[in-house]
């Protein structure tokens, strides 16, 4: 009888502990990330330094993301905003959706689709761009540890 009681207390002091709250998707890969970006446009490759993506949550499961400028002129593009990216995922592996974006830079518009992967506190980011006046899209990768 007093085993049971000594098994039953030890089951009833293991089931009172509180998990600790898991943090969204989003605000785990939100931050700023600094890196080189690579450019293929027909088969050319380029390669850009110092990058900075900025990951902001805005909900639990949703980022902006904001790219730096890059290139040289007259291909300078000033900075791309890529809104309402969902993110999943748990235990630091993430995946930000497929998501299709638009805007005008100086006044060339430009679209694309851009998705990415969060694990080991890096940022692996890639997106076409279809910018300005441009017959082909320039392919984009970035690869990054979060600061």
């Amino acid at each position: 009888m007093m085993l049971a009681l000594g098994i039953m207390t030890i089951t009833t002091s293991c089931s009172d502990e509180k998990e600790e709250p898991a943090i969204p998707a989003a605000k785990n890969i939100e931050g700023i990330y600094t890196g080189d970006m690579t450019c293929t446009v027909m088969n050319s490759e380029f390669k850009y330094e110092n990058i900075t993506l900025s990951v902001n949550a805005t909900d639990d499961a949703t980022v902006n993301v904001i790219i730096s400028e890059f290139g040289v002129p007259p291909m300078k593009v000033q900075s791309i905003n890529i809104s309402g990216m969902k993110v999943y995922g748990n235990n630091g592996a993430y995946t930000l959706a497929s998501t299709e974006f638009s805007g005008n830079d100086n006044g060339k518009k430009y679209s694309g689709t851009a998705h990415g992967s969060f694990a080991d506190k890096t940022l692996t980011f890639g997106f076409n761009l279809q910018y300005g006046a441009m017959p082909m899209p320039m392919v984009l990768s970035f690869i990054a540890p979060k600061k």
